[in-house]
């Protein structure tokens, strides 16, 4: 059995398409017609929907390690499955990026975005990690130390997540702010109950709507401005 994959690569990366011609990824993808791009939502940030525009073209698995010892066999088993180069399009810039990928299947570009987007996720759980929970700062000389200070970390950012979803869940009626952040909650901890409070509870929950209101109104214009450029 195979293991699917998607990996990002470089705009000169040589692969090779369904007719036998090698080339750069970039050069490639312009094969694709603009009517042939699919803009798909992949994510939300801080200032709303992430949207992109999302193509992809048919290659040959000629770049896949060999990994049984008969090679028909093992180029049989490649050619059944999906093997796509796939390219991401900034909507307003217009910045590509690439990436490889096969399946052991017939899988769609829909399944192929949510994975390539966990990236994202992934990443943004590290930082989290690492810039409020301490989850670099172990300075430790042995592994069962190493794992304990992880451990740790890592459990107190999950349950910074957990109680930011639990928040979100209960404040639904506060239309005019954005859900609370796991940053903004370690701001309200810090500030409330960590050390010994060093403002009254009213200024740093007064401060805390301000910012949760300025970035639900820079969402909003966010979102004017993709519908706006949608118009056609």
């Amino acid at each position: 059995m195979r293991l699917g994959y998607t990996v990002g690569i470089a705009a000169a990366y040589q692969v090779t398409d369904g007719t036998g011609r090698r080339g750069e990824a970039r050069k490639l993808i312009n094969k694709v017609r603009p009517g042939q791009w699919m803009r798909r939502r992949t994510g939300h940030g801080a200032k709303g929907t992430r949207e992109y525009d999302w193509a992809w073209l048919d290659v040959r698995p000629d770049d896949a390690p060999d990994e049984n010892e008969n090679e028909n066999e093992n180029e049989n088993e490649r050619e059944a499955g999906t093997s796509v180069l796939v390219a991401r399009r900034h909507r307003y810039t217009g910045e590509v990026s690439y990436f490889r990928c096969w399946a052991p299947g017939d899988v769609p570009l829909g399944t192929l975005v949510e994975v390539i987007c966990l990236r994202w996720r992934i990443e943004e759980t590290f930082q989290l990690a690492k810039g409020f929970t301490g989850l670099d700062q172990g300075q430790v000389t042995c592994w069962n130390s190493w794992m304990r200070w992880s451990l740790f970390s890592l459990i107190a950012a999950a349950v910074l997540a957990l109680t930011a979803t639990v928040v979100h869940d209960a404040a639904e009626d506060e239309p005019a702010l954005v859900s609370l952040s796991c940053p903004e909650l370690i701001r309200l901890l810090r500030a409330l109950v960590l050390p010994p409070p060093v403002r009254e509870r009213d200024h740093v929950l007064h401060w805390t709507a301000w910012r949760r209101h300025h970035q639900a109104v820079a969402t909003a214009c966010h979102q004017q401005r993709h519908h706006r450029h949608d118009q056609p």
